[in-house]
Parts: structure tokens; C-alpha cells; sequence
């Protein structure tokens, strides 16, 4: 009986050890994931030259390592969405407190959702992408 018991002991133990470091290393990398997004926001002001704080960001989520973003806000103040937005798409990455502009879009005032049907003059790399839909 007594080795029974050590065998289960021994297997919960195991168990506790395994579920710690996954937790463990799903913190790093969800605060890793939070310093990049910060960083992104940071990127937009640099690159656009505006201090605005509503700014959405969209990541995308396909795979555990994405690192690629798209962070929108508009080119003119005035309250969210009501203005045309310039919308900025990051990947790789952050490199002396800045991520890299991959290209971007922009997207007319009052747009509700980022659909490809709504954007236009789609530049840099997201062009050739197919990111605008008739690659405008």
C-alpha cells in the first residue's frame, strides 16, 4: 500500500510542477505580448506625429508567436472613428523602443468594422499583401 501511495504522490507532484511552469510561462508571455503593445502605440504617435490615446489595436492572432499588429486612429482629432483613420501594420520585433511599419491603410470616417472593402490607399508591403481589397 505504501508504494502505491508514493507512486500517486509522486504523480501529483509532477502534475503541480508541470501546471506551475505553464502558468509560469503563460505570464512572460502575456507581458510580453502587453510591452509590445505598448510599444506599438508609442510607434503610431512616433510615426504619425499625433498624441492621441484612442487608437484600436488589432492583433493577429493566428499562431502563439504572431507578432504582427494593426494599430488605427485617426489623422485629424475628433472623437474615435468619426474622422478618417490611418491604420498602421507592425510585425517583428521591438527594436530601440519602435517596432517596424510593415505598411498600411487608411479607412473612411464612421467605419465600424476593419473590412477590407473599406480600405483604401493601402502602402508599403500590406499593399502587395492584398490588405485593400482591390489594392487601391
Amino acid at each position: 500500500m505504501s508504494q502505491r501511495r508514493l507512486i500517486e504522490v509522486t504523480v501529483l507532484v509532477l502534475v503541480g510542477v508541470l501546471l506551475a511552469l505553464a502558468t509560469v510561462n503563460d505570464v512572460i508571455r502575456q507581458s510580453h505580448t502587453n510591452q509590445r503593445l505598448v510599444v506599438d502605440l508609442d510607434t503610431w504617435r512616433a510615426y504619425t506625429g499625433h498624441v492621441y490615446h484612442n487608437l484600436t489595436i488589432e492583433q493577429d492572432l493566428k499562431g502563439s508567436g504572431s507578432t504582427r499588429e494593426v494599430i488605427c486612429g485617426n489623422t485629424s482629432p475628433g472623437a474615435p472613428k468619426t474622422r478618417p483613420q490611418l491604420c498602421l501594420v507592425m510585425r517583428g520585433p521591438v527594436v530601440h523602443g519602435r517596432r517596424t511599419v510593415y505598411g498600411g491603410y487608411y479607412l473612411p470616417p464612421h467605419t465600424l468594422y476593419d473590412v477590407s472593402s473599406a480600405r483604401y490607399a493601402c502602402f508599403g508591403p500590406a499593399k502587395s499583401q492584398g490588405l485593400c481589397e482591390h489594392g487601391v
